[in-house]
């Protein structure tokens, strides 16, 4: 992929793509198309030209017939015969009244013929120099035509047969501007015996507009068997050769000709033995209707392609301005910024991406603050039993001076209230290992027990029903004695009684560890109001909780069994009223070292 489409963002890649695949098969369904189209459209400009060609050819030939016509009528017509003929015979010694006699009976003739038929010129020639003319004669002399270089041909045109003379210098002076008539001969005969001649002109006028009809798409002319034209919707080119007559096609035929680089048709038909009527109109000019139809169908296939690519950058844009929005967020929130959120809301995949995105930066925030709660509980946790120790070496080292003392004096029984003392001191200032053994929590228990005894004169009696495979297992120094404190202060209410620490380990691995007393219990509200306090996470300690020794009371306890164990830690209080309290306490135990070691 080249490196400027990698550098393009994710909206520009999308629109690049759409646009492709929008272009490109257009693009290629138009060349396609104007390929496999293309002889269609030739057919069809053809056969326009062909339509074309048939209608001015219909009405040449219409006019061809009409010569034809009257070179017949001529001919054949009874009355003009009989009349031709005696006028024929007419020596120099005619009178000139039998000459008029005879012209007015053949003219009038013509023109019962001539008048309903058009503008034809008719002369009758006849070989003793008479002539008798449709049109005036007094500055064109009708007999010059036998001097014409055509003209002796006419005796060797076999039959009945006319000879197609072509463009003849007009001889009608009424017809001025008009330089050229359209010509053919005709000899009249009677058992091969020629008696006379008739000439048929046609004025090119009307042939010359229905030409111009089609100027702005076709070239129309009328040539004969050399290639010269006869009839142009232009004067001037008469009597030139037609430049491409040796190139073309056969009757009724078409064939397309590269005139100085653009392609023309080419029609052609014999109008006459003679004549042909020759058409040639440019290609693409013929075509051009067709194109243009063409051409409105692609601009309107661009310009809806323009519009939809309008639409499509402005979905597009709506798409992805919440991504861009969103990768915008995520970038604040990394250079710390965690107050920052997205806002994005829908029912599409990106709103639910927002908000699921918002919610989860929301957690973190949670979960942060957690973490920094917790630290700080920690922290005030640590700073309490760091207050605690009142120079403790030197407590320590007081009380077994005084031990010794007592001892050697015979009280055995002081003795060993200072040595339960030292030894809780010594737990409470070794520092150094946060995990001891069951074992050794029981051992403490035990001298913390005997010094409450000595304190407030009543017997506490203290059980320990520890399982021999859970003794080595390690706890959290100091995480029973709180609940034996908090039992006998608020379940014997500082008098005799009964508690019980039992242990055991749980199918799943866990310790459980149970304190039970027999105290005055709780009612159930005052359990609910209990149990819901040790849910709280303040970290705020109990209002009737006592801190007297260590200063962590039991939701302390059971916030540092959160903080070690997590989830892994449940617990269980149940209290029944004047028959006392149950804590159960379940959580993993460490394998102390001996039991490593086994």
């Amino acid at each position: 992929m080249p490196g400027w489409i990698k550098g393009l963002s994710l909206r520009n890649k999308l629109v690049l793509t759409i646009l492709v695949c929008l272009v490109l098969p257009s693009f290629v369904s138009m060349n396609v198309s104007s390929l496999l189209t293309r002889d269609a459209v030739r057919a069809q400009v053809t056969e326009s030209s062909q339509e074309a060609m048939r209608i001015v050819n219909q009405y040449v030939a219409g006019q061809i017939k009409n010569m034809v016509y009257i070179m017949n009528f001529v001919q054949f017509d009874e009355d003009l015969q009989l009349s031709i003929r005696e006028l024929g015979k007419l020596g120099d010694s005619a009178s000139p009244g039998d000459v008029l006699t005879y012209r007015n009976v053949i003219s009038k003739r013509l023109d019962t013929v001539i008048n309903s038929l058009g503008h034809y010129y008719v002369t009758v020639l006849l070989p003793n120099k008479q002539y008798v003319a449709s049109y005036t004669t007094f500055a064109f002399d009708p007999t010059s035509f036998f001097q014409k270089p055509w003209f002796p041909d006419l005796d060797k045109v076999a039959g009945y047969n006319i000879k197609w003379v072509g463009a003849e210098p007009n001889y009608d002076q009424a017809l001025l501007g008009k330089p050229y008539l359209l010509t053919s001969a005709k000899p009249l005969r009677t058992n091969s015996a020629t008696y006379g001649y008739v000439v048929v002109s046609l004025e090119m006028d009307a042939i010359q507009e229905l030409f111009d009809l089609y100027k702005a798409n076709e070239s129309m002319v009328i040539i004969d068997r050399e290639g010269r034209i006869l009839v142009d919707k232009d004067y001037s080119t008469v009597g030139q050769i037609f430049p491409y007559h040796d190139q073309l096609p056969q009757d009724n035929g078409v064939s397309f000709q590269k005139v100085q680089g653009e392609e023309y048709i080419v029609l052609s038909d014999s109008i006459t033995p003679e004549w042909r009527l020759v058409s040639m109109s440019p290609y693409k000019k013929a075509a051009q209707k067709i194109n243009s139809f063409r051409q409105t169908e692609f601009y309107i296939h661009l310009l809806f392609l323009i519009l939809f690519a309008v639409i499509l950058m402005y979905m597009v844009r709506t798409l992805t301005k919440p991504i861009a929005k969103l990768v915008q967020t995520v970038v604040r929130i990394e250079s710390g910024q965690l107050s920052e959120r997205s806002n994005l809301s829908g029912n599409d995949e990106v709103g639910r991406l927002g908000y699921v995105f918002d919610r989860m930066i929301e957690r973190i925030q949670e979960m942060l603050a957690e973490n920094r709660r917790e630290q700080e509980l920690k922290r005030k946790a640590e700073l309490a039993m760091l207050q605690a120790q009142i120079n403790p070496h030197f407590l320590f080292n007081v009380l077994n001076s005084i031990r010794l003392k007592i001892m050697m004096k015979g009280d055995k029984d002081n003795a060993e209230l200072i040595s339960s003392l030292s030894s809780l001191l010594r737990m409470t200032i070794n520092r150094n290992n946060e995990f001891i053994t069951l074992h050794e929590e029981c051992g403490i228990l035990e001298h913390y027990v005997r010094l409450l005894n000595s304190r407030h004169g009543d017997r506490v009696l203290l059980q320990i029903q520890a399982a021999s495979d859970t003794l080595l297992m390690e706890v959290p120094r100091f995480v029973l004695q709180p609940l034996i404190e908090n039992a006998y202060i608020h379940g014997l209410k500082s008098k005799s009684g009964e508690i019980t620490i039992s242990s055991r380990r749980l199918e799943d691995g866990r310790l459980q560890i149970v304190i039970r007393d027999n105290g005055v219990g709780m009612s159930h509200e005052r359990l609910e109001q209990l149990l819901a306090h040790l849910e709280q996470t303040t970290g705020k300690p109990s209002a009737t909780e006592s801190g007297a020794l260590s200063g962590i009371g039991i939701h302390n306890v059971f916030e540092r069994l959160r903080l070690i164990y997590g989830i892994n830690f449940d617990y269980m209080i149940e209290s029944w009223p004047d028959q006392g309290t149950q804590i159960v306490l379940r959580f993993p135990g460490k394998a102390g070292k001996a039991e490593q070691d086994v």
